[in-house]
């Protein structure tokens, strides 16, 4: 039973691999995962789409007709950056 827990343990407390971070922080901040690595979240003015890839992510909105895209380059950013990047740019 101790040899269960230890392994377990090594599981959870593993290093956060920053691509599952930046995932983590789309969805709390409201989108939903409709692919790998495509996240959306609509409204009555639009919709917004977050694309997370390897080593960048991608923004695009799309309200009326109009659509914007931004593009944050390699690598992976951190969390504060990712929120930041993502609410400058959202709809």
């Amino acid at each position: 039973m101790k040899l269960v827990n230890y392994l377990k343990s090594l599981i959870t407390n593993s290093p956060n691999i920053p691509y599952k971070e930046c995932e983590r922080t789309i969805r709390k901040l409201g989108y939903k995962k409709e692919d790998e690595g495509t996240f959306i979240r609509e409204s009555s003015s639009g919709r917004t789409t977050i694309w997370l890839y390897e080593d960048s992510v991608k923004i695009k909105v799309y309200a009326h007709g109009y659509a914007e895209s931004d593009y944050l380059p390699a690598p992976l950013p951190d969390s504060e950056t990712l929120k930041s990047f993502i609410r400058r740019n959202e709809l």
